[in-house]
């Protein structure tokens, strides 16, 4: 099995001429600690990814590069914050106001280059003047960035050297890693805590036992499909739903699977994550694929697709993605 290339996943973007090809299919722990205190105005230093971040003062203005942190940049009231997007926001998922905010703001220009990347020029980047880029760690040149005075920001499940911790199964607790460390980026620590313990209580108990399930992502016109493994927020969501990922037992956050392997496993839902368009295309083209009307879910009528953001990569859309998920569940026979 090898690990989906980047154009089956939402897009990132790199810098200047660097050419973000793949993402790298690390899982999504916790991969920043925060070194010192987030007072108004005062420096603060933290690792993120093997590197060391520092910011003269909390982050006023951030470029987005794919929009992975909205939910929790949304959940910390600092959506005015954002000054650049790199990819259109996906409707449905945000308030109101995160969607009139942004409307306003400039989308950088973006061009494909011959491996079918997309690239942003430094120029659209360096206008936008922010003073915080987050960003997969493969999309960017965070020393070209530092030597201009702009920090770097990756969101824990696209660090390009995860290490043995990214590959063991994910828990919620990545979520609350998340919104602390942008918490502390932003100034918000004492909102961040606020933010955790809230989604906390939201999480509830667990669902009743629904089964085994796989999630998958269709691409290439359904001839490719890719399960979430252990170390995906698919597991914890599932779980949170009543369901058992039958892809667990991964080290690998997500990943090329054949249909035979698949149906060996013989998950009892399939649930399909989607990034655009609408859900009744996702499953028209998983049911195009070839061999998956011998899944056993397929013939029983268990399929349904879920908006990919309520999932991964572990944000505040991933404590809403359990309850999404249940009522999914609840139309099928």
């Amino acid at each position: 099995m090898k690990t989906p290339l980047l154009r089956r996943l939402p897009v990132a973007l790199t810098i200047a001429a660097l050419t973000l090809a793949t993402l790298s299919a690390c899982a999504s722990t916790p991969a920043s600690s925060a070194s010192t205190t987030n007072a108004a105005d005062a420096p603060i230093t933290i690792e993120n990814c093997g590197s060391q971040v520092t910011l003269k003062a909390p982050a006023k203005r951030i470029v987005l590069v794919n929009n992975d942190s909205l939910p929790n940049l949304e959940a910390l009231d600092a959506v005015d914050r954002v000054v650049a997007l790199t990819s259109t926001v996906q409707p449905g998922l945000y308030k109101d106001s995160t969607y009139e905010t942004l409307a306003s703001l400039d989308q950088l220009s973006t061009e494909k280059n011959a491996t079918g990347g997309s690239i942003v020029s430094q120029e659209s980047l360096l206008g936008a003047q922010p003073d915080l880029v987050i960003a997969p760690e493969n999309a960017v040149d965070r020393a070209a960035l530092a030597a201009s005075g702009i920090a770097v920001y990756t969101p824990s499940a696209y660090c390009a050297d995860p290490g043995p911790e990214l590959s063991k199964p994910a828990t919620f607790d990545r979520v609350w890693s998340e919104v602390r460390t942008l918490g502390t980026l932003l100034g918000e620590s004492d909102q961040a805590e606020k933010i955790v313990s809230q989604g906390m209580a939201s999480l509830g108990s667990q669902a009743p036992d629904a089964g085994t399930a796989a999630a998958l992502y269709v691409s290439s016109g359904g001839s490719v499909l890719s399960p979430y493994g252990g170390p995906s927020m698919v597991t914890p969501v599932f779980t949170a739903a009543g369901l058992t990922n039958v892809y667990a037992d991964s080290a690998e956050r997500v990943f090329d699977a054949n249909i035979e392997d698949i149906i060996s496993r013989d998950p009892g839902t399939i649930v399909l994550l989607y990034s655009s368009g609408e859900p009744k295309d996702v499953i028209d083209s998983f049911m195009s694929a070839p061999g998956v009307s011998a899944l056993s879910a397929v013939q029983r009528g268990r399929v349904v697709a879920l908006q990919f953001p309520y999932t991964d990569p572990p944000s505040m859309l991933s404590i809403a993605g359990p309850q999404q998920l249940r009522g999914l569940l609840a139309t099928l026979p």
